[in-house]
């Protein structure tokens, strides 16, 4: 073999290496594409998702607490410990679960479970108050901002647990409350709506430390998603 032949050849497996590096090179910012944006947890998704979770929770706090001295104004002569009075048909304000994904699926449960209960307690104040009340329009929108909440949550859950459907509780997991006289209706609502509010308390807390161990701070020096 004469040194052009040599040369030709040894052009040629060069051209090959170098082709093949940079196929590898490809196929590997391909891989790291689709771990980045399909990964659960990833700083992005999870901050987004988290962030608004929370923002939700805390605006919901506030909203059910206004909403609790509206409702107890418009109730005439009505005290404040009705609404601690023990009734076992209405939600918990506890979270259970051990891990992440656990108090996550206690949270979606118990907005699941509240959302009866808020319409119950919607419907039996249409009957007692004016059409005019203030506070009928807020009972709807915190009924809404629960089913929002649970929506939230339920993004959140997935991004724990990727592929695996959250179960959806029983449709009845406490039972709304018999036939009740004017005063019992008022004592109910009020107290639906004060478990709802540390419930709220407790939810925005759960949330706020999962967003603290789930999403880290881009370095310094880059825009972060919070």
């Amino acid at each position: 073999m004469n040194g052009h032949d040599r040369n030709m050849l040894c052009q040629a497996h060069k051209s090959q290496s170098t082709s093949m590096v940079f196929s590898l090179g490809i196929i590997l910012l391909i891989i790291i594409d689709l771990v980045s944006t399909s990964v659960p947890g990833s700083t992005i998704n999870c901050s987004k998702t988290l962030h608004k979770g929370v923002k939700l929770a805390k605006f919901m706090n506030k909203t059910t607490a206004d909403l609790i001295k509206t409702y107890q104004t418009n109730q005439g002569d009505f005290a404040e410990q009705f609404c601690q009075t023990s009734i076992d048909n209405v939600p918990t304000s506890t979270l259970s679960g051990q891990t992440p994904p656990e108090r996550v699926l206690s949270i979606y449960t118990h907005l699941k479970e509240f959302l009866p209960h808020l319409k119950k307690v919607q419907e039996q104040q249409n009957d007692l108050q004016p059409s005019s009340s203030p506070l009928l329009p807020l009972l709807s929108e915190i009924k809404d901002h629960v089913g929002h909440l649970a929506h939230r949550v339920n993004s959140i859950f997935q991004t724990l647990q990727p592929n695996i459907p959250l179960p959806e509780p029983p449709a009845w997991p406490t039972r709304i409350p018999p036939a009740q006289n004017v005063f019992q209706q008022k004592v109910y609502g009020c107290v639906v709506l004060t478990r709802l509010g540390e419930f709220l308390s407790r939810t925005v807390d759960e949330l706020r430390l999962l967003k603290s161990s789930m999403c880290k701070k881009k370095k310094t020096g880059m825009k972060s998603n919070y």
